[in-house]
């Protein structure tokens, strides 16, 4: 099983670096500190997520991001019109990206991003894999227990931020000002309350669910929600799904078969 991420690692150059990238995503960028880092969201004009990331800002011109590589070139479309009227160019580095167990390891050279519970990912143009890098399934194991839900080609444009609690998990400052499916966003913020969040769903099943798989209420057949991210682990499938908030009181079905709600470690989502 391969450790290197499906991720692939974008450059962005030009003195308006932080503008930019401010005016087109869910985060404050005018007040990132250098070398740190922030993870957020790309939405479009309807405020559903193009892709999430991570970025470090390198220096006062380079903000580094990783994003899935599956919507890389989407994005890079997708920003294409906007980077045309600034001095920011984006292009595409030939790195690669872990998924570490012991953030103290004495890693490749590159970007190290602290995580939850004693993980980071690693950031590096070297091959060498960290001593303690985990191999994929690990890694997603890793992220769907702990409730992070990441964007792929096949999710592209469908959830809002607040489906996969983003907002929760604070990946939206709501407070930075304007920027791309900024209203939508906010007004469900401030006026509404979302009827589905991000839970975690098991499932027995002898066929892998697809993205975007209906998840049914069992007793009406009613859909209530879908397959985000999928993983197989030991005998059953572990599924991040936007799903009604109540999903926990009720039987529910993922391509004919029960599921089960699954807590996430460390959380307590409202």
């Amino acid at each position: 099983m391969s450790q290197i991420l499906s991720d692939r690692i974008i450059a962005f150059d030009g003195a308006d670096v932080r503008d930019v990238l401010h005016g087109q995503t869910t985060r404050n960028f005018k007040t990132l500190d250098l070398h740190q880092h922030i993870d957020g969201a790309f939405c479009d004009l309807k405020g559903r997520v193009i892709t999430d990331f991570t970025a470090v800002l390198t220096s006062e011109a380079t903000m580094l991001m990783r994003v899935s590589v599956s919507v890389a070139e989407l994005l890079q479309q997708h920003l294409a019109k906007y980077l045309m009227f600034s001095k920011t160019k984006m292009r595409m580095l030939d790195w690669h990206c872990w998924g570490c167990r012991d953030s103290s390891d004495n890693a490749p050279a590159g970007i190290r991003i602290p995580r939850v519970d004693g993980h980071c990912e690693i950031w590096s143009s070297q091959s060498i894999p960290p001593a303690h890098a985990l191999s994929q399934d690990e890694w997603l194991l890793f992220r769907f227990t702990r409730g992070l839900a990441r964007i792929s080609e096949q999710s592209v444009g469908k959830y809002l931020p607040q489906d996969l609690n983003y907002d929760l998990n604070g990946l939206v400052d709501f407070d930075k000002g304007c920027y791309t499916g900024q209203e939508i966003i906010a007004r469900l913020h401030y006026r509404g309350k979302p009827k589905r969040r991000l839970s975690l769903l098991s499932v027995n099943s002898s066929t892998r669910p697809n993205c975007g798989e209906r998840i049914v209420d069992a007793s009406t057949g009613k859909s209530i929600g879908s397959v985000v991210e999928k993983i197989q682990h030991d005998d059953a499938y572990l599924c991040l799904c936007e799903v009604v908030t109540n999903v926990a009181s009720i039987d529910v079905k993922i391509d004919g078969h029960l599921a089960k709600t699954v807590p996430f470690i460390g959380k307590s989502i409202e």
